[in-house]
């Protein structure tokens, strides 16, 4: 598995919904949890023991891999394999929430 894999969401599938992104995470067999992130929020250099599956519903976010700037926006879904030391920050003024699973 890659390090990282940023994903978007297809045009094809429609709008953006926490029920629709939290059926395809089912789908996966994951069980996902409902996080929220709030203007000013940082989250410095950290990592998980398993590999995590981020998945934002609205806002937007900034993830940094191994110096590389991701910015999340609704509908980008982001899997970060174990292990793999990032941080993250709010990108913007809006509260962002997203859907997270591990593996």
């Amino acid at each position: 598995m890659p390090k990282i894999t940023l994903t978007r969401w297809p045009e094809s599938a429609g709008q953006i919904t926490i029920n629709k992104i939290r059926a395809r995470l089912e789908q996966e067999g994951l069980s996902p949890t409902r996080f929220e992130m709030v203007p000013g929020d940082v989250y410095g250099d950290h990592a998980h023991p398993d590999a995590e599956i981020r998945w934002v519903v609205s806002g937007r976010m900034r993830i940094l891999v191994n110096q590389e700037e991701l910015i999340l926006e609704p509908g980008d879904r982001l899997d970060l394999a174990a292990n793999v030391v990032h941080s993250a920050d709010v990108f913007g003024e809006e509260v962002v929430v997203t859907l997270c699973a591990s593996r």
